[in-house]
């Protein structure tokens, strides 16, 4: 690599060659730098330190874009024991200029000088002069290698924050930090690219489950204690060489630096698993770390930093979207998944403005009189190249990028206004209630309780009629936010439900936690009624059933798919039921005409 500089005539001229002058207590050495230059105690390195305190590879110099750089370490990631300073700052990276002074430690000092420049006008070899004998004499005191209008000139030059404390570690943890962490893994970006293209490493970005609950129900300072004990753990599990950070918030990377292959990153990602999810007893709570990672390899030919770390992260995501507590590795299938999504949600902002989903309304049905006494409000999307997308796709990117608020907003209303059309309908006898979903997301914003009173006020509607489904991992996850929240819905007359129930890991003690109204038995329990696993699903639905009574809630049976189940549900005095039995999801015409003459009730049962 060249370097460029002006002549005394202005003209631009390179400086092809730079050298480091190394004096060793009494030794001086002097070496022209070429492309790279490693530093230590190593007997393979270009220069060779023998004085006790000194690594085996403390330093590296190397050339990108016509400059040259210094790094404390190797290019794989690897730092010294000591540190390494530049003009009197501990540096990680630095961009070397002339006259930069390097200190290994204390009677190992360095001087960089590019010859050709140096001496390329008269003032400029003075100047040369006198640093190099200063250097020589052996003055390693910043203050007096140089004078104040040159070191001011060297801090405006320099990227660096002079407190290392502050720019080099996470202020918590006191793992190295996001910006010490990604000049690691561009080091071994460039080892990788200049040095050995075999050479093998992979980024984890770890993000812990359910931290925020923890923050909320238990205190930050809780939380905080959290974080630590994790990084104290996650950097017993790292073999040496490797780099353990915090990110921010919950979030930590890891580099596993020169690998055997991609199994091996595996196998001690599940060793950090499984050390990381041990219950820890922090004050007098017991805690329960989960956490979800993704995995980015080198094998796939990442030129920046951003690009790992961003496939990393993609696949961290993809693990939690996909159940949680597990370690995902990135791959083409998830990098066109991502791309996927990338594009759906772009059509989705697109088609929330112009107002393109659709409602279709499924018919909750009274098991014991046979009568219809509402619907579930259902949120379908036709796209106009992929056909129907489904809710359990487009509401997940909805949550993630925070149209949920709009999208629920929307739903809101429009149901609302369907409801007050029924109610206001001479044809239509029975008073209908509409159930409609809420996410977790929406119950984190305390305004949710004055938006749906304000819709109720605007079309003149009971608040009890207006039926909200929350899913059951909000009985386990519940804050005293939504908690708070619940209550003001309950105390405005609305009707609260939990669906899904039965499949996660809440029992109905939890329910005692929160006013519910209504359980809908997960339809996996309903489908195996008649089939296989019966016995199972009819255990659990009658207890879930028989439970839910004794405490004063409803019961809706989810997925009734025959004559069978409906019997025996009914037998087991289940309130409601929905499925596609008594009628498939519809649209809002056909719901009115159903509303209008009733359920065609033909069955004996």
């Amino acid at each position: 690599m060249e370097k460029l500089f002006l002549d005394k005539k202005g003209s631009i001229k390179i400086a092809s060659k730079a050298y480091l002058i190394i004096r060793e207590k009494s030794n001086f050495s002097v070496s022209q730098i070429n492309k790279i230059v490693s530093i230590g105690r190593d007997p393979k390195n270009d220069f060779i330190l023998s004085s006790k305190g000194i690594s085996r590879r403390h330093a590296t110099i190397y050339l990108k874009d016509k400059c040259y750089f210094i790094v404390d370490g190797d290019l794989k990631g690897n730092v010294s024991t000591n540190g390494l300073w530049v003009n009197g700052i501990k540096i990680s990276v630095h961009q070397l200029d002339n006259y930069d002074f390097i200190s290994f430690q204390k009677g190992v000092e360095a001087f960089f000088i590019m010859p050709e420049e140096c001496l390329s006008t008269g003032k400029m070899l003075e100047l040369f002069f006198k640093k190099s004998f200063l250097f020589a004499s052996g003055k390693t005191i910043r203050s007096s290698f140089l004078n104040g209008s040159e070191d001011r000139e060297l801090k405006s030059q320099s990227t660096l924050v002079p407190d290392p404390k502050n720019s080099m570690l996470d202020g918590l943890t006191y793992l190295p930090n996001r910006s010490n962490f990604f000049s690691r893994v561009e080091r071994a970006l460039l080892f990788k690219e200049q040095i050995d293209q075999q050479y093998i490493f992979a980024v984890l970005l770890i993000d812990l489950d359910r931290f925020k609950i923890i923050n909320d129900s238990l205190g930050h300072l809780v939380g905080d204690e959290l974080l630590v004990n994790i990084a104290e753990r996650l950097s017993t599990c790292i073999r040496e060489g490797d780099m353990a950070c915090r990110l921010g918030g919950d979030e930590f990377g890891v580099l596993l630096s020169d690998l055997n292959s991609l199994d091996e990153a595996k196998l001690i990602t599940q060793r950090i698993q499984r050390s990381l999810s041990k219950p820890l007893q922090i004050q007098s709570h017991e805690i329960y770390p989960s956490l979800s990672i993704g995995i980015a390899s080198s094998n796939l030919g990442y030129k920046t930093v951003e690009g790992i770390v961003r496939d990393a992260d993609t696949a961290m995501h993809y693990a939690k979207s996909n159940g949680k507590s597990k370690f995902i590795v990135f791959n083409e299938k998830i990098h066109r998944t991502a791309t996927n999504l990338f594009q759906l949600d772009n059509d989705l902002r697109k088609v929330i403005k112009q107002d393109g989903l659709q409602i279709f309304y499924q018919p909750i049905v009274s098991l014991k009189d046979k009568n219809l006494t509402g619907f579930e409000a259902l949120l379908r999307w036709k796209h106009s190249d992929k056909g129907f997308i489904s809710p359990s796709v487009f509401i997940p990117i909805a949550e993630e990028n925070g149209l949920i608020h709009q999208v629920g907003d929307w739903l809101i209303d429009a149901v609302c206004q369907q409801l007050a059309s029924w109610n206001n309908s001479s044809n239509i006898k029975n008073s209908l209630a509409v159930n409609i979903n809420i996410s977790p997301k929406q119950l984190m914003d305390s305004s949710i309780v004055k938006r749906l009173l304000d819709n109720t006020r605007k079309y003149n509607l009971d608040p009890a009629k207006i039926k909200l489904e929350i899913i059951e991992s909000i009985l386990m996850e519940s804050t005293e936010q939504t908690k708070k929240v619940f209550i003001q819905l309950k105390e405005a007359g609305f009707q609260l439900a939990i669906d899904d129930f039965g499949v996660g890991y809440s029992s109905l003690s939890y329910l005692n936690r929160l006013p519910i109204d209504t359980l809908k038995i997960d339809k996996s329990f309903v489908k195996k009624i008649g089939g296989d696993g019966e016995t199972t699903s009819i255990n659990v639905t009658h207890s879930i059933i028989a439970l839910a009574h004794s405490i004063g809630i409803k019961v809706v049976a989810e997925g009734i798919e025959n004559l069978y189940q409906l019997a025996w549900l009914r037998q087991q005095k289940c309130d409601y039921g929905q499925g596609y039995l008594l009628s498939k999801p519809i649209d809002a015409n056909e719901a009115s005409r159903l509303a209008e003459k009733g359920l065609d009730w033909t069955w004996k049962c």
